[in-house]
């Protein structure tokens, strides 16, 4: 058994060409803005928000095996939370009224804010609302949820009837949601009074992209990952194990909602508005749509799907108002012949969820018949990724690679990594 682990160990090194395409694209990514106009990288950074909210829904689906169409609504409501802040800081001379209220507000006969929209004229607590009101609506649904024992098509059927009620529910509310126009003509950026330049708010989506993206892998390669698919292959087994699966998914469940808010909260200073169109059912259908194209459990399939498909629609709508046509028969031939996705396209060795399956294996107790889950596994993925370094920089000064034992003394400072994951 030791003999395999080993093995195991040695094999979950992460692959030196994965690491080399992250940074081509990385590198491509941070050089795009130098290279194309001002509208194409609007637009790629647009894609680059939608590749999160994909990313945040294949951690719920791809990786648990909650298929959710609820992810636009926790990206519109982190959305609404920045576009009444912006709305609000507006200059009473660019306003249509010349007054401090927002016009649909003055259109619908308000004569005074509302008491629950005032506070975020404050930046923090918009900030804050941004995370907390897509998540803590997140945790409430999901409480009841999965507290109940709900599972399977019963849960789509719920996040559709979600969906759909909050999108009348805010067409509804024209004075205090701006109806089916939403909020427009808001204000730019600023922080400590200095306004954020279209190139700034590039970066700093780039930034959250990378940080999303990097936590992502780090979460799903820690024994905590292992426990997720594990729930998503045998949910039963998992509770017979002493495990409380209900915890496990209203973690993740609230974990992809506030990741969802934040993009939505970006969204808005690049668009310049949110609608109740992102709420609606047909866009929470194509964030699941580019999570099954992309490859469910991938990470990385999500994200280039989000991309790939949304340069797809840019250039066919201009041909024809059909453009869904497109989209459509890429998804047949995704179901009928590539059912893992066009992940499912690359070599192996390109691929992170093979990487995350070795690395959660190596988590594993030898003593034990199944995985002790630690929430926050820092060892695992840290050890691994110091070996891999360790192991490139041996390479090229042509050098023995070191031992596991070597990499272990280097995190921990003791030569036995059994007995600094007991301690764990």
């Amino acid at each position: 058994m030791t003999q395999v682990l080993g093995r195991l160990r040695r094999q979950s090194i992460i692959p030196i060409n994965l690491l080399i395409t992250v940074g081509v694209i990385l590198l491509i990514l941070v050089l795009f803005p130098l290279l194309a106009g001002p509208f194409q990288t609007n637009f790629m950074a647009k894609l680059l928000l939608f590749g999160v909210l994909a990313v945040s829904l294949d951690l719920v689906w791809g990786f648990t095996g909650i298929l959710s169409f609820a992810h636009g609504v926790f990206f519109t409501l982190g959305g609404y939370a920045m576009a009444y802040y912006l709305k609000l800081n507006l200059s009473a001379s660019a306003n249509t009224y010349g007054g401090t209220l927002p016009d649909f507000m003055v259109w619908n006969g308000l004569k005074e804010l509302p008491w629950f929209i005032a506070p975020l004229q404050i930046f923090p607590i918009a900030m804050a609302a941004m995370v907390l009101v897509p998540a803590g609506f997140a945790y409430i649904i999901g409480w009841f949820i999965f507290r109940s024992k709900v599972s399977g098509v019963y849960i789509t059927i719920i996040t559709l009837a979600i969906s759909s009620a909050l999108t009348t529910f805010f067409v509804s509310q024209q004075a205090y949601t701006g109806g089916t126009n939403g909020i427009t003509d808001v204000s730019k950026l600023s922080l400590f009074g200095l306004e954020i330049p279209f190139l700034g708010l590039y970066y700093i989506i780039l930034a959250f992209t990378v940080f999303v993206m990097a936590t992502a892998w780090w979460l799903t390669q820690s024994n905590f990952g292992l426990i997720l698919r594990s729930i998503k292959e045998n949910e039963k087994r998992i509770s017979y194990l002493g495990y409380d699966v209900a915890s496990y998914k209203i973690f993740i469940w609230t974990l992809s909602a506030g990741i969802a808010g934040i993009a939505g909260g970006l969204f808005v200073p690049l668009n310049r508005f949110i609608s109740p169109v992102y709420l609606a059912v047909a866009f929470g259908t194509q964030v699941v749509i580019w999570v099954a194209v992309g490859g469910r459990g991938t990470l990385l399939g999500p994200f280039i799907a989000a991309i790939l498909l949304g340069q797809v629609q840019n250039y066919a709508d201009r041909v024809t108002q059909d453009w869904q046509l497109f989209v459509g028969v890429l998804l047949l031939v995704v179901v009928l012949f590539l059912p893992d996705g066009l992940m499912g396209l690359v070599p192996k060795k390109f691929r992170l969820s093979d990487a995350t399956r070795l690395m959660g294996i190596v988590g594993t107790n030898p003593t034990s018949g199944f995985v002790q889950p630690r929430l926050f596994d820092w060892y695992t993925p840290l050890r691994s990724l110091v070996t891999t370094l360790t192991g490139f920089v041996s390479s090229g000064l042509r050098s023995p690679r070191p031992t596991q034992d070597e990499a272990d003394r280097m995190l921990v400072g003791k030569p036995n990594a059994n007995s600094v994951r007991r301690k764990l």
